[in-house]
């Protein structure tokens, strides 16, 4: 499954945001497809792999002390 989280900084978490993002380690069962820092907001997109809704949100919860997210399961364009 793949799902598109966008993620915000936290007013006041910009340095703790900016190293946690940098030191990421996905689970062994979720694979980052693209993580891109963006110029305006959102400030960041992950684009990820993960086997089940529960495991992408366990994922995606590493991030909330310092980042605020919206996650989206996507689906292949081919696939529809």
């Amino acid at each position: 499954m793949i799902f598109v989280s966008t993620l915000e900084i936290i007013p006041g978490n910009t340095d703790k945001a900016l190293e946690l993002v940098k030191k990421v380690v996905p689970p062994e069962d979720i694979k980052i497809l693209h993580f891109l820092q963006m110029f305006g907001k959102p400030d960041f997109y992950l684009i990820f792999e993960a086997p089940n809704e529960e495991k992408a949100m366990d994922f995606i919860l590493e991030f909330s002390p310092f980042l605020e997210s919206s996650t989206q399961l996507g689906v292949p364009v081919e696939e529809l």
